[in-house]
């Protein structure tokens, strides 16, 4: 392991601890606006909350988990890019499984919601992937770009939970 990595990889220490602190409350308050309205989530069925509320779940823990890996003391080069790309192509593999895209066309919803539930968390996971092989040629850059899609995924996680509160917010009404 060399010593230029450490030194790069301890150079976005307190940006991880910053977004990682981040991922956690938001996770939590999911499990709290989740509980706080469960006569409309049970009223959407298993497949509308594997398919919009988890999926943002999901996008937290891994800005969460992504910021834990990131701390590990003498993570090498080689052993990152293992978890990357581990990591990538199983969250891709659950974009695929929950089938979100169904429940976005069965749900009637605009384009929009489609980039933000399906496209850019299909792109972020991809770009995990990606960023694994950058890391190969060009750590310096590789570890820009994880930084910025964990600030995207954070922010995928942001504006969904925001639109699943205000849906929640208007089914109560009715």
């Amino acid at each position: 392991m060399t010593k230029a990595w450490l030194e790069q990889l301890e150079g976005w220490h307190d940006f991880y601890v910053i977004v990682g602190s981040a991922a956690a409350g938001l996770t939590g308050l999911m499990f709290v606006v989740v509980s706080l309205g469960p006569k409309v989530i049970s009223g959407r069925g298993s497949s509308g909350v594997r398919g919009f509320v988890t999926p943002t779940v999901v996008f937290f823990t891994t800005v969460l988990v992504m910021s834990t890996v990131m701390a590990i003391p003498a993570l090498s080069l080689k052993m990152l890019r293992v978890i990357l790309c581990i990591g990538g192509l199983g969250a891709l593999i659950y974009l695929v499984w929950i089938r979100s895209h169904k429940q976005w066309r069965e749900s009637q919803l605009d384009r929009l919601d489609w980039c933000w539930y399906i496209g850019l968390p299909f792109l972020s996971y991809l770009s995990i992937v990606a960023n694994a092989i950058v890391m190969g040629l060009n750590a310096t850059v590789g570890l820009a770009m994880l930084g910025g899609t964990v600030i995207l995924l954070l922010v995928i996680g942001i504006r969904n939970a925001w639109d699943l509160v205000l849906w929640m917010a208007q089914q109560t009404k009715d």
